[in-house]
């Protein structure tokens, strides 16, 4: 058992990665500054949504294995290795915002007692691990008192702890060996399948790929990989723009696509575009990377360049249905998360597309099953609601954009909606997941993305 510590351990990767831990058998600190996630947490309950957390962190709780503190030098000083998983933001250039890591290197320098093993968990572009290194050093001695790794996190929202404890791989990035033996120690629970609390994910298929390799080559590997699926997710953007123009069916595309064993179906569903807190923000900060080290992306610029012009699309189909004037139309949103299966609205382009339509003076209304009270408190003006049929209600037009099972089972027949007795709502279903035969038999007209309906 060690004894971890995770810095930012009420956000969302902290508070995955604190109780994965701690499910492995180790002790763990989970610090924060935020008192209100801070006292939830403590009593078993979270502000993140995450499938099967709660009941987890519960049992944890009981067992002693985790808790909760905004005290950052006990956590320090009682650990003998250091998460760091606080935010890394996007600055106005696209570059990351290393503020919070560099803040707690700082901390971290002044209060380390014991040889400490500080790994990144944040996601931090190349460089970080030799700036948080001479950070250290100016009171520590690397080797001796601490030594920092980079091991980055592939956790996704709504599966965040399906993927802790059944991960693809764990990449591990450090010239220590002492290090890179601590951290084995650290994940051999995991490697061999041990957990002290019921967890219904934990791996039980082939054995987990555990990577170890150089603090650069790990870094790299993560933005390389954010980087590969917004490529892929503007991609099929672009494929289902071009397959609407000539008349093409995207849900097929897709589907021969998917078959094919080179490319296979993940991250190929056409949409408003990708957003979310990782997707972007690390694009960005690669192609910022890129041209700091003088090397043109060209391809990931056209990619953020795709992600950008899908919100036109969508715009674009409100406009037609409603004509030029947006003055005080009810326009009905379906999905306010950034995607489905979690609460979490930053940088949410169902959000950016709100603001949008508000912009032009539209009456909007949204339904979310987990982030209405979230996108409330963002946006206070919103008109947001639990209830799909109370916001279909009198809409002229229902823009669907996120994949809930609940939409695709939508009785368009049962609900109140329509902008008049004689004109039904128009429907644009960004994700392909409508019954087009519902509505074409309540004489509903329609778009959806890639397809000529």
């Amino acid at each position: 058992m060690t004894d971890i510590g995770v810095i930012g351990g009420a956000g969302y990767v902290g508070l995955v990665t604190g109780v994965g831990l701690a499910a492995l058998g180790h002790r763990v600190i989970a610090q924060d500054i935020d008192q209100r996630r801070l006292e939830m947490l403590r009593r078993g309950n979270s502000a993140v949504y995450e499938e099967g957390l709660e009941p987890i962190l519960r049992q944890l709780i009981d067992r002693d294995q985790i808790s909760f503190t905004d005290d950052q030098i006990a956590t320090i000083r009682n650990s003998e290795a250091l998460f760091i998983a606080v935010g890394t933001p996007s600055l106005a250039d696209g570059a990351a915002d290393l503020a919070q890591v560099i803040s707690v290197a700082e901390q971290l320098r002044d209060e380390i007692q014991q040889y400490t093993v500080v790994v990144v968990k944040s996601t931090v572009p190349v460089g970080t691990i030799d700036v948080v290194v001479d950070v250290l050093s100016q009171k520590l001695r690397v080797g001796e008192d601490f030594d920092v790794v980079s091991n980055p996190e592939f956790l996704r929202e709504g599966s965040g702890l399906i993927d802790f404890f059944a991960p693809s791989r764990i990449i591990v990035g450090s010239t220590s060996v002492r290090a890179l033996k601590v951290l084995r120690e650290i994940y051999e629970p995991l490697l061999n399948g041990n957990v002290v609390v019921d967890v219904p994910w934990i791996h039980s298929g082939p054995e987990i790929p555990y990577v170890e390799t150089d603090p650069t080559s790990a870094q790299l590997t993560k933005y390389a990989a954010n980087a590969y699926l917004a490529t892929r997710i503007s991609f099929i953007n672009e494929i289902a723009g071009i397959s609407e123009k000539v008349g093409g069916n995207i849900g097929d595309i897709v589907y021969g696509l998917g078959l094919d064993p080179r490319i296979g179906p993940g991250y190929l569903k056409p949409g408003i575009g990708f957003g979310g807190p990782c997707l972007d923000k690390d694009l960005r900060a690669l192609i910022t990377l890129a041209g700091e080290n003088s090397y043109d992306p060209v391809m990931f610029n056209g990619v953020l360049q795709r992600n950008k012009l899908q919100m036109r699309e969508v715009m674009n189909k409100i406009v037609g249905a409603l004509g030029p004037s947006l003055y005080q139309r009810r326009i009905a949103l379906l999905g306010l998360a950034f995607k489905e299966g979690t609460n979490d609205v930053r940088h949410s382009l169902s959000i950016r597309l709100y603001r949008a339509l508000r912009d032009q003076g539209a009456s909007v209304v949204g339904h979310d099953l987990l982030a209405v009270d979230e996108a409330k408190e963002l946006e206070p003006e919103l008109e947001a609601s639990t209830d799909v049929g109370a916001v279909l209600a009198g809409a002229e037009v229902v823009v669907a954009l996120n994949s809930e099972q609940i939409y695709a089972d939508i009785d368009w027949s049962a609900v109140g909606i329509g902008g008049t007795a004689d004109r039904p709502p128009h429907v644009i279903d960004t994700r392909g997941i409508l019954d087009t035969n519902a509505l074409k038999s309540n004489g509903i007209t329609f778009d959806i993305l890639g397809s000529t309906g």
